[in-house]
């Protein structure tokens, strides 16, 4: 049981980690797609693992009611994500496509 909450954690900050590496490429080589496409695919990659990871702690947490505390913090720790990511998307198509006026 506990090793799928300590998988889950490590899951979420290898996404992290990387999806920042990625955004801040980005930012340092300017307008190159390369960094956008290989930023596109790893989001798509990212969201199925972590969605799987977690339901898996969802599922567990009613399963396993002596640990559902520490598997629905996981939970939020999973989620904890998206937000990041979304003011990652917000900076990115700030910078490409920048208001007119």
């Amino acid at each position: 049981m506990f090793n799928l909450i300590q998988v889950s954690k490590i899951i979420v900050l290898i996404s992290f980690i990387i999806g920042t590496i990625l955004f801040s490429l980005f930012l340092y080589l300017g307008e190159s797609k390369i960094p956008i496409m290989i930023g596109f695919k790893f989001v798509i990659v990212a969201i199925v693992i972590n969605a799987i990871f977690f339901f898996a702690n969802l599922l567990l947490s009613s399963i396993y009611s002596e640990n559902r505390i520490d598997y629905i913090k996981t939970c939020g720790i999973i989620l904890i994500n998206i937000p990041i990511a979304i003011l990652y998307l917000y900076i990115i198509i700030s910078i490409e496509f920048p208001p007119k006026g």
